[in-house]
C-alpha cells in the first residue's frame, strides 16, 4: 500500500488529471458554437468524440512513460473495453451522419435563436465537421492504441525471451 502512494504516483495522477482538464476545456470550447445555437440533445456523445480523440491520441503518443498503464492487467482491460468502444461509437458516428443528411435542425435539438438559413448552414457545417472529423478521429485513435498496446506486449515478451534464451 505505501508504494501507491509514492510523490512519484502522486504527481503523476496529478499530471493527468490536469491533463483530463484540459481536454475537457477543450471539448466544451469545440461544442460551444453548437450550444449556444440550440439545445444539443447530441452532447454526451459529441463530447465522447472530441475527448476520446484528444485523450486517446496522447496516451498513443506518451504510452511508455504512463506509470497506470504499466500493469499487464490494464492494458488488457483497455484493449477489450476500446473493441466495444469502437463499435458503440461508429454506430453513434452513422447514426449522426444520417441526421445530417436530412439537414432538419429539430433532429439535434430544440432551437435556442431563430435559425436563418446562413445560421443553419453554419450550425450543420460545424456539426459535420465535429461528427466527420472527431467521430472518425475517435475511432482512429481507439485503433491506434489498441495498435500501440499490442506492439508493446509483443516488445516485452520479444525481451523476456530474449532474456530467458541468453
Amino acid at each position: 500500500m505505501q508504494q501507491l502512494f509514492t510523490r512519484e504516483n502522486i504527481l503523476t495522477a496529478v499530471q493527468e488529471l490536469l491533463w483530463l482538464s484540459i481536454t475537457a476545456l477543450l471539448t466544451v470550447a469545440a461544442l460551444y458554437p453548437i450550444t449556444q445555437k440550440i439545445l444539443f440533445i447530441y452532447y454526451n456523445i459529441s463530447f465522447a468524440f472530441v475527448f476520446i480523440m484528444l485523450t486517446y491520441f496522447r496516451w498513443t503518443v506518451t504510452l511508455s512513460s504512463l506509470p497506470f498503464f504499466r500493469p499487464a492487467w490494464i492494458r488488457f482491460l483497455l484493449f477489450t473495453l476500446n473493441i466495444v468502444l469502437f463499435f458503440y461509437l461508429m454506430r453513434e458516428e452513422q447514426k449522426l451522419l444520417e441526421y445530417l443528411d436530412n439537414f432538419y435542425t429539430e433532429d439535434f435539438g430544440f432551437p435556442k435563436i431563430i435559425l436563418y438559413d446562413h445560421l443553419k448552414e453554419e450550425l450543420f457545417s460545424h456539426l459535420r465537421i465535429l461528427v466527420v472529423f472527431c467521430g472518425t478521429g475517435s475511432l482512429l485513435m481507439l485503433v491506434a492504441l489498441n495498435l500501440r498496446l499490442v506492439v508493446s506486449w509483443w516488445q516485452f515478451y520479444k525481451y523476456k525471451s530474449d532474456r530467458f534464451i541468453d
